[in-house]
């Protein structure tokens, strides 16, 4: 079954800049995204909200929160997170842990584990869904309307 295009379209764009930072820097902190057109994702930095109020961004359900609220009309949101794996996947504790919501209630939340090589490109095992809730984005949208 092929993903719902915004699913399709935050997972590329995110998964993206992951790769980029564990390529450059070895690590990320959280981010995330919203689609505020068909085909434009926006991405969102919590570095700073982090900085600023560390007990409120540091947590993981209050960072869903603030990303769900930035665009109530956006289609889809999404937050990607640098996580730890126990046990490993592969010989790979750490992951990126990518959590996409589209505005109609699907969700999937996806573990793409890793490993950083230095002066090389990050290594990455086979992707799998993580079990359990998927995360549930604050949905303001008003339906049928």
């Amino acid at each position: 079954m092929h993903p719902p295009h915004h699913i399709e379209v935050l997972h590329d764009a995110l998964f993206g800049f992951a790769r980029a930072m564990l390529d450059r820097f070895g690590a990320f902190h959280p981010f995330g995204g919203y689609l505020s057109a068909p085909d434009h994702v926006v991405q969102v930095d919590f570095a700073r909200a982090m900085r600023e109020d560390a007990e409120a961004a540091g947590s993981f359900d209050a960072l869903v929160a603030a990303l769900g609220e930035l665009d109530v009309h956006a289609a889809a949101h999404a937050l990607a997170i640098d996580m730890r794996l126990h046990p490993p996947r592969d010989g790979m504790t750490a992951a990126i842990g990518l959590h996409i919501a589209q505005s109609d209630g699907t969700r999937i939340d996806l573990v793409m584990p890793y490993r950083t090589r230095t002066g090389l490109p990050t290594e990455f095992g086979p992707p799998f869904v993580a079990k359990g809730p998927p995360l549930a984005f604050r949905n303001n949208r008003v339906q049928g309307g």
